[in-house]
């Protein structure tokens, strides 16, 4: 009985037409295997399709403002952009005509390479190659710089691809020479 001293359709014996419509779905999608499960199937809610669709509605809303959010914090929070390290790399004594040295740039645990060119000139790029991430070395007797986990050549004045499946050269760090010392002052684009 309700709070008004009716009763409800289910005590008066007549069934409200929404408990019909689920008395039919239920006997309408009901299934033989059904009997083999411990689930009460009498009392189990059918999910009507509206409210299905809702639901996947709200659901992909939701999700994508949650990303959009995620998304505008870290731009509005941005990465400090500050100036590229400036890392002394050695004196220009140390480096003979067609030596090599790797060292950190352009942070700690990231390398570069450096070489020193017949004339005497300098170049230095990112140790790291463009095609799977594989260390490259100075080849002096070639005049190259090398990948040698798939064969990709550079060219040791420019970073540019020579041969082989990497199909960008490599990054350039920006080098100053002062006061008889070579300096890594910028890029490398790790």
């Amino acid at each position: 009985m309700t709070a008004r001293n009716t009763p409800t359709p289910a005590e008066a014996g007549t069934a409200a037409p929404e408990c019909k419509r689920e008395a039919a779905l239920k006997k309408k999608y009901r299934r033989h295997w059904e009997d083999d499960f411990s689930v009460d199937w009498d009392t189990t809610e059918y999910v009507s399709r509206r409210e299905f669709t809702r639901f996947l509605g709200l659901s992909s809303a939701g999700m994508a403002l949650g990303t959009t959010v995620i998304a505008a914090a870290a731009s509005l929070k941005g990465e400090e952009k500050g100036e590229s390290p400036r890392v002394r790399v050695g004196r220009i004594a140390d480096f003979p005509v067609g030596a090599s040295k790797a060292f950190e740039y352009p942070r700690k645990g990231l390398y570069a390479l450096l070489v020193r060119h017949e004339d005497g000139s300098f170049s230095a790029y990112s140790q790291k190659c463009p095609h799977l991430g594989c260390a490259v070395y100075y080849e002096h007797e070639k005049n190259v710089l090398e990948c040698p986990c798939h064969e990709g050549f550079f060219n040791v004045k420019t970073g540019d691809v020579i041969s082989g499946p990497p199909q960008r050269g490599l990054s350039v760090v920006n080098l100053e020479v002062s006061n008889d010392e070579v300096w890594a002052v910028g890029g490398g684009g790790h």
